[in-house]
């Protein structure tokens, strides 16, 4: 097993792309990923190398004007999340560490 490979780690992403092609698309790429929590912010748990990846095909649909943040978060603040309304616990295969 490569390092990279060890642990995997909590992703948020979020992205905001004006236009409805490119935004699709880049809806479907992350679906690959993770899941979708809220209409533009995904959830994943993914290897290094995986993130990587997904940064990549996910740049492709990213324009001057779009934004795409990925935040790593602790296996702590995830579980600490706050959530109202329809309730969705995102729970990988795998312990996670960071």
């Amino acid at each position: 097993m490569t390092s990279n490979r060890k642990w995997k780690k909590y992703y948020l992403i979020c992205y905001d792309v004006r236009n409805t092609k490119r935004r699709t698309k880049l809806m479907k790429c992350l679906k690959n990923y993770g899941v979708a929590v809220q209409k533009s912010v995904f959830e994943a748990c993914l290897y290094d190398d995986d993130k990587l990846r997904m940064t990549e095909e996910a740049k492709a649909f990213i324009a001057e004007n779009d934004s795409l943040r990925i935040y790593v978060l602790s296996k702590k603040a995830y579980k600490e999340k706050e959530v109202t309304g329809i309730p969705f616990d995102y729970r990988p295969e795998e312990d996670v560490i960071l």
